[in-house]
């Protein structure tokens, strides 16, 4: 059976239900580059293992199928097809019970208003082979003599009277280039450099021409129907036949049909370093050193791919990291990467918070395990101007996929007080809490940033501090992620720096000043901010702008500094009630 697929084949999703903790399970591919994360045992190896059932044929044991279930189902979605492979457990063993192809519906609309069309002309040679090609793929017997219109119509016909999929039994997946390395074969390189440079050529190999009108499978081909022919011939010159037709009366021929099905070569490759003649042991070098060396020839199969006539390649890589250093890792991220503009497709497993940071949050899976079930996050909607906001924001994939709380702020004064005051009692920065201070200002997709939030975080892991004098985005930011009124804290009088006693403004900031070895100015005191307050309090001006002009003859004040000072300064009984509750919360 023939399946009309797209010449550059793709991995567009996998969907699985009950291979380890894989369980009811789907995964969207990014069509470049996909960059699956998780902790231990979270079930990115059993991912990528389902992709080789389906793709490679992987063998599936009684310990792959989900404890408590019976059956495995793995669906993997290329251009116009689904490919569904079923498996039961039968007493202590596994057997398969289909593998099916089931065309998309976009795929059979094409097919009914291609052949549906009142222009199509039956007599066109290539609408012909389109049509023969169309009947072998759903089933139906195509001959030489065959009427095109009748297979026109029964092509349409099958897909108009299907109930629910229609199903094409007994398939196989499309051969295509793929490699498929994990970190064992990152020390190997005799493995690697098979798996790397051999494997497609192992396939290919028969497709090459031996002259301009013949292939090696050709040659082959002809070769073994020569010698049918020949043992045909000499049956009936040796008197065989006279021999057979004492038992088959009517017998006028015997005809031998040899079936040459080209398979891959089974080639195997060793890989040996010389030294001046002499060969270097590699087995006794370290796994860094061999990975650099697999790392070179990844780099060179890279530049190899670039070659126009080099077919494009699948990519699966599971957990190729191990034991890179971080330039090692960006280095491969690099390679991967230029893999994947070239037209290829790559779908790297990585524990790497570097490999993670180097790509965009749209190409990022992040797999997590509870209750043995693995379930999936990733950013569906929009996802190239999401990418835009986060990263003009300064928000890391690592922050995006990971944090284990996440707080909104508008001002620079809280953002950096927030970071500084976490330091100040906890003694650990706030990103070794797995905490996130993102300053709200400057985004520009309010309803898409609100909506990423809270796809890849519950709401309860949110907060926003704002003041009487939060903007109308923030307010809108807000009402979009629609919080629990307790994870809005609203702070100061109209800002975040009014919310502070005048005494607790002046002692954070002179012992700022006495870290750096220097003096506040006269103006600089506890009687002139309080009138200051006052003063802003009634007639509606900044007090945050205003404060600086009682240190303009100092040091220079600016808000992340202010925020510093007195984040790392003020004592636990001198902190405003509402950041305090909110740290109640961090730590």
């Amino acid at each position: 059976m023939k399946l009309i697929w797209s010449d550059v084949l793709k991995i567009k999703s996998l969907r699985v239900d009950g291979f380890r903790s894989l369980v009811d399970f789907y995964i969207a591919f990014d069509e470049n580059l996909t960059i699956i994360v998780g902790e231990n045992d979270s079930g990115k190896t059993s991912l990528i293992d389902c992709l080789k059932v389906v793709t490679q044929g992987r063998s599936v044991i009684p310990d792959d199928i989900t404890f408590g279930k019976d059956q495995l189902s793995i669906s993997v979605e290329i251009e116009n097809f689904v490919f569904r492979r079923i498996y039961n457990r039968i007493n202590s063993g596994v057997k398969e019970i289909s593998f099916d192809a089931l065309p998309t519906e976009a795929f059979l609309s094409v097919i009914q208003e291609r052949l549906g069309n009142n222009q199509l002309d039956v007599n066109d040679q290539e609408e012909q082979n389109y049509i023969r090609d169309m009947a072998r793929t759903f089933g139906l017997a195509v001959r030489s003599n065959s009427n095109i219109d009748t297979l026109r119509r029964s092509i349409i016909e099958k897909i108009e009277n299907r109930t629910g999929d229609l199903v094409i039994p007994n398939t196989t997946f499309p051969r295509f280039n793929n490699i498929q390395l994990d970190g064992r074969q990152f020390e190997n390189i005799s493995d690697f450099f098979k798996e790397v440079f051999l494997k497609e050529k192992q396939a290919n190999i028969w497709q090459e021409r031996i002259d301009k009108d013949t292939t090696i499978e050709d040659f082959v081909k002809s070769r073994i129907h020569g010698y049918s022919n020949e043992i045909s011939q000499q049956l009936e010159e040796l008197g065989i036949l006279d021999k057979m037709r004492i038992f088959l009366r009517d017998l006028t021929d015997v005809k031998i049909e040899l079936m040459c099905q080209p398979k891959n070569l089974n080639i195997d490759a060793k890989v040996i370093f010389l030294e001046n003649g002499n060969e270097i042991n590699i087995d006794n070098k370290g796994d860094g050193t061999k990975r650099r060396i697999t790392m070179a020839l990844l780099e060179f199969k890279k530049e190899q791919s670039l070659v126009l006539s080099d077919d494009k390649t699948v990519y699966l890589l599971d957990e190729p990291d191990t034991h890179l250093h971080v330039k090692s890792q960006i280095d491969l991220v690099n390679t991967v990467e230029a893999f994947a503009l070239s037209g290829d497709q790559v779908i790297l497993t990585t524990h790497s918070p570097f490999i993670m940071n180097s790509v965009k949050p749209s190409q990022v899976r992040l797999l997590s395990r509870y209750r043995n079930n693995t379930s999936i996050k990733s950013l569906k909607e929009n996802p190239s101007a999401i990418t835009q906001s986060l990263r003009s924001l300064g928000v890391e994939n690592t922050h995006l996929f990971f944090s284990r709380q996440i707080i909104l702020v508008e001002g620079e004064t809280e953002e950096s007080f927030i970071s500084s005051h976490y330091l100040a009692r906890t003694q650990r920065t706030i990103s070794s809490g797995l905490i996130k201070v993102i300053n709200a200002q400057g985004i520009q997709n309010i309803p898409g940033f609100a909506k990423a939030i809270l796809e890849l975080h519950g709401s309860e892991k949110v907060y926003v501090l704002y003041d009487n004098d939060a903007s109308e985005d923030l307010l809108a930011l807000i009402s979009h992620l629609n919080l629990p009124d307790y994870q809005n804290l609203q702070i100061g009088y109209r800002e975040f720096e009014d919310a502070f006693d005048a005494p607790v403004l002046h002692r954070c900031w002179v012992e700022y000043y006495r870290e750096c070895g220097r003096n506040p100015p006269p103006s600089w005191c506890v009687d002139a901010i309080e009138n200051l307050k006052s003063h802003c309090t009634t007639s509606g001006d900044k007090f945050s702008q205003s404060l600086k002009s009682l240190n303009s003859e100092g040091k220079k004040m600016t808000k992340p500094l202010l925020g510093h000072a007195l984040g790392t300064h003020i004592k636990l009984d001198e902190i405003p009630t509402v950041i305090d509750k909110l740290f109640t919360y961090l730590c």
